[in-house]
């Protein structure tokens, strides 16, 4: 089957945005959980690009309107059994989408929070860009 490689692009790019708008925020701010939304945003669009590469429409994918990343990156095993290497660093990071909302019981993340997030999300979209440029 032919790649998608003009939605997959699309999909990282945002992937992208949301990285450099966590990365500046951090130097700017250190406001630990906006920062770490915002990776774990990024993360998920990233792998998301993964599956439009594959021609799979996430939008109109029922099963895919989902943030939980471990979720992802099971569906881009199909094709790229290489993301497995995420799935620690993504079922953590997935936490870190919940903050983005008042609760009763804060996560209270840290700034170990914050700089883990940054890492793992650039290595996720730096594996992800490498596969689309390869295609």
């Amino acid at each position: 089957m032919r790649k998608n490689k003009a939605a997959a692009e699309i999909w990282l790019n945002k992937a992208k945005d949301h990285l450099t708008f966590a990365s500046a925020g951090w130097e700017e701010s250190e406001i630990v959980s906006d920062t770490c939304v915002l990776c774990q945003q990024a993360a998920e669009k990233a792998l998301k690009a993964l599956l439009e590469l594959e021609n799979i429409d996430v939008e109109k994918t029922p099963s895919l309107k989902i943030h939980r990343l471990v979720d992802i990156i099971e569906e881009c095993k199909q094709y790229y059994p290489q993301v497995e290497k995420f799935e620690d660093d993504c079922d953590r990071l997935t936490v870190y989408y919940f903050d983005r909302y008042p609760s009763e019981i804060p996560l209270n993340l840290t700034e170990e929070d914050a700089a883990f997030a940054l890492a793992v999300a650039e290595e996720i979209l730096n594996f992800v860009e490498e596969v689309i440029s390869s295609t």
